[in-house]
């Protein structure tokens, strides 16, 4: 006959089992796009920061570079001075002839002098600790030998 199983359940906790869930999906799905919006909002945001960051520094930049043309022709125009100050010397000193550098040339004829002094009463130093070194070495060898010979008596 009939082998069908037949099984009686009351509908009213299901209805509303059905109308949370209903309920959570509405409220999950409305949460995430609303912090998904607010994402989008805050990235646009910063993009425009970055943005008014760029121009501001780009503005600031193109300030300078205009100024750049005039430190330069100063820079030349200075240059230029220092240039002719440095030609006018020079024919100066050319002007002057040997005579300007007699006083420089005379010191140093003095320097060598006293430079060769040094070197020959350097050199008489070295003949003379030479000198004084070979008569300690011998007095060393006639102590030890005098020494050695003792003992060995």
């Amino acid at each position: 006959m009939n082998d069908e199983d037949y099984e009686v359940i009351p509908t009213s906790p299901i209805r509303r089992l059905e109308k949370r869930l209903e309920k959570m999906e509405d409220t999950t799905s409305s949460s995430q796009v609303q912090k998904l919006m607010e994402q989008v909002i805050e990235l646009i945001k910063s993009n425009q920061r970055i943005i008014d960051d760029v121009v501001k520094a780009n503005t600031e930049l193109r300030d300078e570079l205009t100024k750049i043309p005039g430190k330069i022709d100063k820079l030349v125009d200075t240059m230029g001075e220092f240039m002719e100050l440095l030609k006018a010397a020079s024919e100066e000193e050319a002007g002057a002839g040997p005579e300007a550098f007699k006083p420089v040339v005379d010191r140093l004829s003095e320097l060598v002098e006293q430079n060769k002094k040094s070197f020959e009463a350097n050199q008489t130093m070295l003949t003379s600790l030479d000198t004084i070194d070979k008569r300690l070495k011998r007095l060393y060898l006639g102590f030890s030998s005098m020494y050695g010979a003792r003992r060995q008596q």
